[in-house]
Order: structure tokens, then sequence, then C-alpha cells
């Protein structure tokens, strides 16, 4: 029987098997990284993402106002990524009081690895689905207003 097909008796039931069904298609577009570095964390990948995106870096202020959250949280994040190589640290040559994130050149070759094996399986994934059934669902997602307090890094 498909999900459609459930009877659902309250919303709760179905918010629950909506929850379930985004947790599911989650896991299943997430790279495998057989022989790689372990996967980032949601989190962690939001931030990397950000910083790898933006030549001249990110600044901790900056981060934190792009995932609405505080700066110490931010500084967490980024910590476990300098340990692990994937983001250094410089000073902003036009303001030496800032210090610039900056992903590693190690870690935009993995990233564009991740990124082109995350399309992969994204596109596996969504293959059952036509283009027109796609920008329903995003029409459908879109009406969701996604406000900084529910937000996460």
């Amino acid at each position: 029987m498909a999900d459609t097909d459930k009877i659902y008796r309250t919303r709760e039931d179905l918010l629950q098997a909506l929850i379930e069904r985004l947790n599911m298609v989650m896991r299943m577009t997430r790279p495998r990284n057989e022989g790689q570095p372990p996967p980032l964390s949601p989190p962690h990948m939001h931030i990397f993402f950000s910083i790898a995106m933006d030549k001249e870096g990110k600044s901790v202020k900056e981060l934190a106002e792009i995932s609405g959250v505080t700066p110490g949280a931010i500084s967490q994040f980024v910590n476990n990524l300098v340990e692990n190589g994937m983001v250094q640290r410089e000073i902003d040559p036009r303001d030496r009081r800032v210090v610039r994130l900056k992903a590693t050149e190690q870690a935009l070759r993995h990233h564009n690895r991740m990124k082109r094996e995350f399309y992969a399986s994204t596109k596996r994934v969504f293959d059952v689905l036509s283009d027109e059934d796609i920008r329903q669902l995003l029409n459908i997602l879109g009406k969701i207003e996604v406000t900084p307090d529910v937000q996460e890094p």
C-alpha cells in the first residue's frame, strides 16, 4: 500500500508521515562517501557550503546572520571544520580585525565531488517524478513560511 493510500486519522498522523517521508528522502539523497572522510552533519554541511560558495570567504558574523544563530554557535561548527582541514582562517586584508573563513583546496575538491554525488543521488530519487510533479512539490513547499526561529544552521 502506497503512503497516499493509507488512511490518516488525524493531522498529527499526516504530519508524522510527512516527517518520516522527508527524512527518508534526505537519507536517500545523502552521498555514500565510501573511502572518503566521514560525512558532514547537515549543519556542518550548510556552513561549509556557505563558506565554499564565496571565494572571498565568510566571517563568523556573516555566517551567523545567514544561519540565524549566534556567532558562538557558528564558531563551534567552524572549529570542527578547521580541525578536519575543511576550512582555514585568514585575516581580511581590508580589515585586519576581521577573520575570513575559506574552504581549503582539498575541501573544495571534496565539496565538488560531494556535490556531483549529491545531484546524482537526488536525480535517482526524483526520477519517478515528472518536471510538473517537481514544480507542484516546489509550489506546495513554497507555501511554508520559513522564519529565522525555525531555521537550522
